[in-house]
């Protein structure tokens, strides 16, 4: 990162290029289009806004990244309420993205928060990138999304207690978070908005694959890739439970729905990196799409880098669902992550697995061989293949 870098907070000289910024971070990245750079004006005016908290940074005298905060509200059960605070939001150029600037700007603004005395954060967000700035899921802190069951695990639901043991000192064991109002002005005004965005030069809303729903969902016309839920164990298991399914991916079979329930609570249990294969046609999954750590996976894995692993129902093979779910995530991964690379194998005996990896852009890199007497009585030759996303 250059020295010329520098971070300040926003004077209203900076208003219009910090929203076309915003804008340009943000455009078809979550949704076609944007609407952070219309909250971003908008709250300006909003006596929740916290203008101490409202940085800019600069590389070598240009804009590059702005990041705001914002008061909020804890609701506890007794119907009380803690002050709270939020902050986005965050923008970096994409010229500058996955280089290291957004994660030093947060790390800054977290640091002036905790000097002001802000106690506990809640936001929306990745957490593929918000857990490299301490942010843990809200459901850790026995707090739960304003909009959804109270007992829900919200992947995208993040918090962090910036002043150790702030939670406990106001009293909060369990609470409702509830978001600032303003949050939601381009939806309850969307003529203003409109307006607004005129203003801008003109920009084409695409859908992308890897665009991320507030509810964790991706999806093309065909399939949904979404979290994994307790009600799917009936079906998890009239998939999971052939024997020519698992053996092919390098898992036993399920032997029970009891199984089946277990490993979506304990295996597919991270919805930020786990998803159900669910068909449109028939509302309801597969199979199953994901990546995670490569430690543990006997593979030739370069430090960090993440194993990606799929399956799919027997009667849906060789229809390219496999391959449409894969892109899918990877896209997901290329656009909301700073993954670099990904690595993956298949066992030599199962090449549409293989097939699969390579329409994908994985390029294969060599073989190992891996013991899996469990239940195939023989070792494996496994192809290992890689993708390099930067």
């Amino acid at each position: 990162m250059n020295k010329g870098t520098i971070i300040r907070n926003e004077r209203q000289s900076d208003y219009f290029e910090v929203e076309n910024l915003v804008r340009e971070s943000f455009w078809n990245v979550y949704r076609p289009g944007c609407t952070e750079h219309y909250v971003l004006r908008c709250y300006r005016d909003n006596p929740d806004f916290i203008p101490e908290l409202d940085f800019v940074m600069e590389e070598e005298g240009r804009l590059i990244g702005q990041v705001m905060f914002s008061k909020a509200e804890l609701l506890l059960p007794d119907g009380t309420s803690v002050p709270s605070w939020t902050f986005g939001p965050i923008g970096i150029h994409p010229d500058y993205k996955r280089k290291g600037y957004g994660l030093r700007l947060l790390n800054y603004a977290l640091g002036k928060a905790r000097e002001m005395g802000v106690g506990f954060l809640c936001m929306e967000g990745n957490i593929a990138f918000y857990k490299h700035a301490g942010f843990e899921l809200a459901s850790q802190y026995g707090i739960h999304y304003h909009d959804m069951p109270s007992d829900e695990e919200v992947p995208f639901f993040l918090a962090q207690e910036l002043i150790p043991g702030w939670l406990r000192a106001n009293g909060v064991e369990k609470a409702t978070y509830c978001p600032p109002k303003g949050y939601f002005v381009a939806g309850e005004n969307p003529e203003a908005f409109q307006q607004y965005e005129d203003g801008f030069p003109p920009k084409e809303k695409l859908r992308l694959p890897g665009q991320l729903t507030y509810d964790g969902v991706m999806e093309t016309s065909r399939i949904i890739l979404r979290p994994w839920r307790d009600s799917d164990a009936p079906v998890l298991y009239k998939w999971a439970s052939d024997p020519d399914v698992g053996p092919r991916a390098g898992w036993a079979p399920h032997q029970s729905v009891e199984e089946s329930l277990e490993v979506i609570r304990t295996v597919f249990c991270d919805a930020t990196n786990t998803w159900a294969i669910e068909l449109k046609e028939i509302g309801e999954a597969i199979g199953a799409m994901g990546y995670g750590p490569s430690c543990d996976c006997k593979l030739p894995a370069r430090g960090g880098e993440p194993l990606i692993g799929y399956w799919i129902a027997k009667p849906y093979w060789n229809k390219g669902i496999c391959t449409e779910a894969l892109g899918l995530m990877i896209e997901h991964i290329r656009y909301l992550t700073d993954i670099k690379s990904l690595i993956s194998g298949h066992f030599a005996d199962n090449p549409a697995s293989g097939r699969v990896m390579e329409k994908c852009g994985f390029i294969p890199t060599g073989e190992t061989v891996i013991d899996e007497t469990q239940y195939q009585g023989r070792d494996h030759p496994i192809r290992v293949l890689r993708l390099e996303l930067r």
